[in-house]
């Protein structure tokens, strides 16, 4: 028997998710100070375009998720790059600050829903089930090995040929790599091929595997129709993840977009030095995508989303008690560290509740519901505005963080033996 297909689709989830997360998620931070200069708009006003075109991708996560349950992946997320190329092709024109908003929230923002984490973890989902933590975590650290390799190229790029032609590249890359390799590779199902979830045959009934009603997952109700949605919105375990990554989701996206220009601005380093940061702060984002992978296969679920949050509150502790870079390289690994873990966490406990069949629309529901979040980057930057620091700000993360922290010791978080099938 050959190499385990799925394989080959955590690979190349990989290395999309690798370049849908540099266009905007390792790009913004970098190419923030430079809007603010040409735009001539403060923190709060940029702020607020970048909070607006997260939020619209949250707002229109529920629609991704049922078509992402109802329509072939591939097909998804080539109509998105295509959008997404249209999006950064108009940047050519754009001189304006409400110029940015009219490109940058309807393209970036809708765009970024059919070719980012949540088609990916749709197909992770599909294709392994005993191995799914570990699956959802190398396909998704596509995004912080982006972090690593990416801060520095934009800053390179904004130097040199400016941050409109970077966008040209970027436009190169998903007619020149990412839809093709979507045509060609993707598959929805292992069935398509054959196979079965993580390479493996189902027991037969009635053999020496152990088939007690304990060993066998719960299975998922009806998968039809407004019944899903129903379901989802009246579990109240549901409410429980809204709650704990409610608190935490967004602090991230907050951080890689202010952490240039407060880096800059405030203290006595250059945007190259806060790009440099951003790259340690992925680094350790794909540790934390492994190492919290493996955590959530092996270990209570609450233990798991703990850890995290303590890494979170960790990050902020340091970049409070000083302005050196050896203490910001701490804050930023740590941030690193619990933002590259949180992502296939949530992604697992959703798919543990609600099975595979019903996954991407319990996801897409629980992005919306957790939208408020992105109102992070705006908080961040209305109070730095206001009290000319960031350090107020930073100081509300930690709040946030140790509210998560009670949050998490209360809900309810299912362990592996408690999935739906």
């Amino acid at each position: 028997m050959g190499v385990f297909y799925g394989y080959r689709l955590v690979a190349y989830s990989f290395v999309v998710c690798f370049l849908a997360t540099s266009f905007f998620l390792h790009a913004r931070g970098v190419f923030f100070p430079y809007w603010m200069a040409d735009f001539q708009v403060s923190k709060t006003e940029l702020s607020a375009v970048v909070t607006a075109t997260l939020f619209s991708g949250a707002m229109f996560a529920p629609i991704m998720g049922y078509l992402i349950d109802h329509l072939r992946v591939k097909w998804i997320v080539t109509v998105a790059s295509l959008w997404l190329c249209a999006g950064y092709l108009l940047m050519q024109w754009v001189e304006s600050y409400w110029g940015l908003i009219l490109v940058l929230i309807p393209f970036q923002g809708l765009g970024w829903t059919g070719v980012g984490p949540l088609v990916h973890t749709k197909l992770m989902v599909n294709w392994f089930s005993r191995n799914r933590g570990m699956a959802l975590g190398f396909a998704i650290m596509g995004m912080s090995v982006a972090g690593v390799v990416v801060p520095p190229i934009n800053a390179f790029l904004a130097e040199t040929i400016g941050w409109r032609n970077a966008y040209l590249i970027y436009v190169g890359l998903l007619v020149g790599l990412v839809i093709p390799a979507t045509l060609l590779l993707v598959r929805q199902h292992p069935s398509e091929l054959g196979q079965h979830p993580d390479g493996i045959a189902p027991a037969v009934e009635g053999s020496s595997a152990d088939n007690s009603p304990a060993a066998r997952p719960r299975m998922a109700p009806d998968t039809q129709g407004w019944a899903v949605y129903r379901e989802v919105l009246t579990n109240p375990a549901f409410w429980s993840v809204v709650l704990t990554f409610g608190l935490m989701n967004g602090v991230y996206s907050a951080m890689a977009t202010h952490l240039p220009t407060y880096m800059s601005t405030e203290l006595n380093f250059t945007i190259v030095d806060a790009a440099w940061l951003l790259s340690l702060a992925g680094g350790f984002a794909i540790g934390g995508k492994i190492v919290f992978g493996w955590m959530m296969d092996h270990l209570p679920a609450k233990i798991t989303v703990l850890s995290g949050v303590v890494a979170y509150i960790g990050s902020t502790l340091a970049i409070l008690s000083g302005a050196s870079f050896a203490t910001l390289s701490v804050a930023a690994a740590l941030f690193g560290l619990g933002f590259g873990g949180m992502v296939p966490v949530r992604s697992v406990v959703i798919s543990r509740i609600f099975g595979a069949a019903r996954f991407s629309r319990a996801n897409g529901l629980l992005s919306f519901f957790i939208a408020p979040a992105t109102f992070w980057v705006l908080i961040t930057g209305y109070v730095a505005d206001q009290a000319g620091s960031y350090l107020p700000a930073f100081q509300i993360w930690c709040g946030a963080f140790l509210l998560a922290g009670v949050v998490s010791l209360i809900v309810k978080i299912p362990n592996a033996d408690e999935a739906v099938a």
